[in-house]
């Protein structure tokens, strides 16, 4: 089925998830020049729809003026569908095991998902099927991203910021087993036991305040070292170099009265002719 949005002319190239309230499917523009992709919602249920249409528009979160949580939305059919960007996966659950190989790895991550989820414009409920449904994504540097995947069926208008601070943690806790060995995985169970998440900048303060300092590299305390000590440094340079020009000068001027240079002599043999005997 071809899908009209503004000015595209969208084609599903796959399927992701087809369910009796909503489907997914990954579409392709056929009026673009670049063939760009996008990630298409289609509501089927008259009574999700106007849930949905309700959670965006009375959203808790701020988002610049002109900015929706959403590249399109429109109606087609019976459907509401929503238009979302597309980027192409990189599911946490797959690859983290070969990229999260040591704690600080792993804090991270966790502070790159809270990150992504403090960024994310979507609302929270929304935001909360992410977390659940395994739309985490990393990137190969480490960054996440979340994809808007979602199984409609299991929305709720209940699931606040507290509900996806939770959510998260969970998460996190589920991606290697830090039980014991680290003061930030610690504070989670702890809190996770209980219910004591409120908000997701809560969660990114438990983590940064309790992650293991990072160790710096030699060049890196190099680096400091020098851009700590440049103003010495610049002082001690100055110095030599008025010192050299002052003995040029003593040199130079030396060797225009006296035609050598007096103070050269003291690398000589001094010793090797006394009086009218010489040592040689």
């Amino acid at each position: 089925m071809i899908f009209y949005a503004q000015d595209m002319v969208l084609e599903p190239v796959r399927d992701v998830f087809d369910g009796p309230e909503n489907s997914v499917s990954i579409c392709r523009d056929l009026q673009s020049p670049i063939g760009a992709h996008y990630t298409l919602l289609v509501v089927k249920d008259r009574n999700i729809a106007k849930r949905l249409t309700a959670i965006f528009g009375n959203s808790e979160r701020v988002l610049p003026k002109g900015v929706l949580p959403y590249a399109a939305c429109f109606t087609q059919n019976a459907f509401l569908c929503y238009l979302f960007d597309y980027r192409e996966e990189r599911k946490i659950g797959l690859f983290a095991p070969g990229q999260i190989i040591s704690a600080k790895d792993w804090e991270s991550v966790c502070v790159n998902l809270v990150l992504e989820c403090l960024s994310s414009p979507v609302p929270f409920p929304l935001l909360a099927l992410s977390l659940e449904q395994d739309n985490v994504h990393l990137e190969k540097d480490g960054t996440v991203f979340l994809t808007p995947y979602y199984d409609l069926s299991r929305l709720s208008e209940d699931n606040d910021e507290a509900v996806c601070a939770r959510k998260c943690a969970e998460l996190m806790l589920s991606l290697i087993e830090t039980r014991g060995r680290l003061k930030s995985a610690e504070l989670m169970h702890k809190k996770l036991a209980k219910n004591a998440f409120r908000s997701l900048p809560e969660l990114y303060r438990d983590i940064k305040v309790t992650e293991i300092p990072e160790k710096k590299k030699f060049t890196e305390r190099l680096r400091g070292f020098r851009r700590r000590n440049r103003d010495r440094f610049f002082a001690v340079l100055l110095f030599v170099c008025v010192a050299a020009a002052i003995f040029a000068l003593v040199v130079l001027i030396s060797q225009l009265l006296f035609g050598n240079i007096p103070i050269l002599r003291i690398f000589e043999r001094c010793f090797d002719t006394i009086g009218t005997r010489s040592l040689r």
